[in-house]
């Protein structure tokens, strides 16, 4: 439980806990993590900037999944990079820490090696001057006392070696649990809490990587832009509970929709994006009306009480990545098709065709 990070008696944080879910059924937020954490926090008031900001969101009558969201990743940033950073250092440390037993290990051969070379030189002398004494009786002594050396030898570099094994294969547990701590974290901060879909900083990244391939490769990419109609009238009338359920459901069937190298993504608020690489424009344009009739076709029942409150409607803009523009413009040319399909009523893809092949 979070308060007891915080220091917090088991009696203090229960409460906090009870009233972080207190408040998020009192503004009808769904229970997902985020909103959890963002609420604790604010009942803790640990983090005076983050209970203002709430506050400030009470006093307006907004407290909406999606400002609640936008407080989380505002506040919450730097803590995750110090994560980050912490966990950085612990890698760095036991990446040492292995540096440091292969080393003792090789030292450990090497002076086994010597010591063994050492023996050999021994019994070769023992031998020798056995012959020429005629004293087999003391060569047998000596033979038999550096033998002992060596097994003794041999046991201290089997001792060894067996407690380097052992913190080798500790050091080795830790960097696997860093790297899946690492991963964790990578996946947290590019993807969008809500839909599960890629966030904008992770389309961002994605836009720039598949458009020097497109450049380089010759290849073909296009991108979908995606707006659920008349979202804020939906979410008035039914509720932003309901409004998030609409968004998970556009963010299921872009998922759907999409495979291999795609990348489907929360571009903000109900907009949607989606890159498409090794896809030229009549491939994109026929897979934006397949999407666009596949979420047309979803019937929404509110679970609570059975209520039918119709089906969703989007709008695709449409357009190929032209290898002389800037990246700007081709978001801004897919943008403005979206546009003009929302202008001309809604409910339909609309292709940018400017493209120069």
């Amino acid at each position: 439980m979070r308060g007891l990070m915080y220091g917090e008696d088991m009696q203090r944080a229960a409460e906090n806990a009870h009233a972080a879910v207190a408040s998020m059924a009192k503004y009808a937020l769904p229970p997902i993590p985020v909103h959890y954490t963002v609420w604790y926090e604010y009942h803790i008031a640990r983090n005076g900037a983050l209970v203002s900001a709430v506050d400030a969101l009470i006093d307006k009558g907004e407290v909406a999944p999606q400002a609640v969201q936008d407080i989380y990743a505002k506040h919450f940033t730097t803590e995750r990079r110090n994560n980050q950073q912490e966990m950085a250092e612990r890698l760095e440390r036991a990446i040492d820490q292995v540096r440091k037993l292969l080393g003792s290990a090789e030292s450990n051969t090497r002076a086994y090696g010597d010591s063994l070379e050492r023996f050999s030189d021994e019994l070769g002398d023992a031998a020798g001057q056995g012959e020429v004494a005629g004293g087999l009786e003391q060569t047998s002594t000596d033979i038999t006392s550096l033998i002992g050396s060596i097994l003794e030898e041999t046991r201290d570099m089997q001792q060894r070696n067996s407690a380097l094994e052992s913190k080798l294969a500790e050091t080795n547990a830790e960097v696997a649990q860093l790297r899946e701590s690492f991963e964790q974290v990578r996946r947290e901060a590019m993807t969008d809490m809500l839909t599960g879909l890629a966030n904008r900083k992770s389309f961002a990244d994605a836009l720039h990587r598949m458009t020097a391939m497109a450049r380089d490769g010759g290849t073909p990419l296009s991108l979908l832009m995606l707006d659920i109609d008349h979202f804020k009238r939906f979410n008035d009338i039914h509720g932003h509970q309901t409004g998030d359920t609409v968004l998970q459901l556009v963010g299921r069937m872009l998922a759907d929709n999409t495979k291999g190298q795609d990348i489907a993504a929360r571009y903000g608020g109900e907009e949607f994006a989606v890159l498409l690489p090794m896809t030229g424009l009549e491939q994109a344009e026929g897979l934006a009306e397949t999407i666009r009739r596949s979420i047309a076709g979803r019937k929404l029942v509110k679970r609570s009480s059975g209520e039918d409150i119709g089906r969703i409607g989007i709008s695709v803009g449409v357009a190929q990545f032209n290898p002389g523009e800037s990246l700007e413009e081709f978001v801004l040319r897919a943008d403005k098709a979206l546009y003009v399909a929302k202008s001309a009523g809604r409910g339909r893809v609309v292709a940018d065709r400017r493209h120069q092949s």
